[in-house]
């Protein structure tokens, strides 16, 4: 694996501020960051559903391979060097039902989790264009 495409919803606060923290950090394999449902993210993926994704974190490696909702966010830690070793403990079968209803749940009131995210922390509207 060379490379990671993230998809993520520029329409969500949280997801833009996902996106900022993973374009940060420091990284095992290149990630790139497209908008979910843009013209980039449709040229590149046409096999995908591209509404789906607007909805649904979406994780390609440059092979193809795809991974949604919480494998898709391990997998994000898996690229990351300061989470590598968390992506690997929450990937066991001890913790894999846990990370699948704490993401689950998350994602379902990701916008209403919004509201809490201090004016500072925000990403600022230029940022998401």
């Amino acid at each position: 694996m060379n490379q990671l495409t993230v998809l993520y919803d520029p329409r969500c606060t949280l997801c833009r501020s996902a996106r900022d923290f993973l374009s940060k950090e420091e990284s095992y394999v290149p990630i790139v960051l497209v908008a979910a449902g843009s013209e980039t993210a449709r040229q590149r993926f046409p096999g995908l559903d591209h509404a789906a994704t607007l909805s649904t974190l979406t994780v390609i490696d440059d092979r193809g391979n795809v991974w949604k909702d919480d494998a898709a966010f391990v997998t994000c830690l898996w690229a990351l060097r300061r989470y590598r070793e968390w992506s690997l403990r929450l990937a066991t079968p001890a913790f894999r039902p846990h990370i699948r209803t704490f993401f689950h749940w998350f994602s379902e009131n990701r916008h209403r989790l919004s509201s809490f995210v201090p004016q500072a922390l925000m990403p600022s509207q230029e940022a998401s264009r």
